[in-house]
């Protein structure tokens, strides 16, 4: 919440400051492009603020191009602002890519520039939109790039304590149903609870893709950044392996829910095992730390190694899951320890 807000703050001074410029000092009279390309590209969140702006500016200028061109040829009645609409779409979306793939924002800035254009057309004002765009981007780059540029070692760290309070609370519920030897869903009915905890898990996942490309593209194109493109991107890599780490999660409770919904006994030591993982997920989550976090995935190693993985129907797979999940959370430990925590 306050990365945040601070970046409403970043928001709302570049707004004023691309107004102050397009309408104060250089007299335009009703310069919107340049506050709106602000608050566009910089909005409540910092995550690739620079690859906005550029596909902010790009999308403008193509769609004031497109809009003055229609406009000269069919003027502004309702015809010429379907062709404008029809043409800037299908421009975006045969430029569009890479840098501009990012979503629709490109697409959307065209077809809407275009509109404008012939909304609130005059003669000239093609260019000074054009001008009011790119100053707008311009303050965006300056701020948002050049002087605060998003931490990227914070964009990580949140991210990855995020996906890690996910899994803790879901391995938390787990050892609750263990204990009292019951699902939360039985018999043929529809497993909500464990849809709902996959649901949580993989948009974990995406936000920390997402703060992954972000946190690349910050050492790449911030310069008060650049001294930390190694390490981020070291960090970067060792952060996917958490892919692994999710996903044995996912089907500890996708399985143990099978086993007990079968009525299946599951050892004590078990429930202990699954105890401990949900501690060691906790602990990297920002609640122990990472010394915290490798001893409570060896204590459920522990736990675990006398019962095996031959018991029939379930349990066994249970048991292996969740041996497989307390090794990818000691493989888990050096990527938080070193990539994220050890600034």
């Amino acid at each position: 919440m306050l990365s945040a807000r601070w970046a409403v703050v970043q928001t709302a001074v570049a707004v004023s400051a691309s107004w102050f410029l397009t309408h104060d000092l250089l007299g335009h009279p009703q310069p919107f492009f340049a506050p709106i390309a602000a608050a566009v590209s910089l909005s409540a969140s910092d995550v690739l603020r620079g690859q906005r702006a550029v596909q902010l500016m790009t999308g403008v200028a193509l769609g004031i191009a497109i809009g003055t061109v229609v406009q000269a040829v069919a003027g502004t009645g309702a015809l010429a602002f379907a062709l404008a609409a029809l043409v800037a779409m299908y421009a975006a979306l045969a430029v569009g890519g890479g840098m501009f793939g990012q979503g629709l924002m490109f697409v959307n800035q065209t077809t809407a520039s275009a509109v404008l254009i012939l909304a609130l057309h005059k003669p000239g004002s093609g260019t000074e939109r054009l001008v009011d765009a790119l100053i707008g981007g311009g303050v965006v780059v300056v701020i948002g790039v050049l002087l605060l540029p998003a931490d990227p070692d914070r964009l990580l760290r949140e991210a990855t304590q995020r996906l890690f309070t996910g899994l803790r609370d879901a391995l938390t519920d787990l050892a609750g149903q263990l204990a009292e030897n019951r699902p939360r869903r039985t018999g043929d009915e529809p497993a909500a609870w464990e849809l709902e905890v996959g649901q949580r898990i993989h948009g974990d996942l995406a936000a920390l893709a997402q703060a992954r490309k972000t946190a690349r593209h910050v050492v790449f194109i911030a310069p008060r950044r650049r001294p930390r493109r190694d390490r981020v991107r070291r960090a970067a890599a060792q952060s996917e392996r958490l892919t692994l780490q999710a996903n044995a999660v996912l089907s500890l409770v996708r399985i143990t829910g099978a086993a007990l919904a079968a009525g299946e006994h599951l050892p004590p030591p078990f429930h202990d095992a699954v105890t401990a993982l949900a501690e060691a997920c906790g602990a990297l989550a920002g609640v122990g730390g990472a010394d915290s976090a490798r001893a409570a995935a060896d204590r459920a190693l522990c736990l675990l190694e006398p019962l095996g993985d031959t018991a029939a129907g379930f349990g066994g797979a249970a048991i292996h899951a969740a041996r497989a999940g307390a090794r990818d959370l000691l493989a888990a430990v050096r990527p938080v320890e070193a990539g994220i925590r050890g600034r």
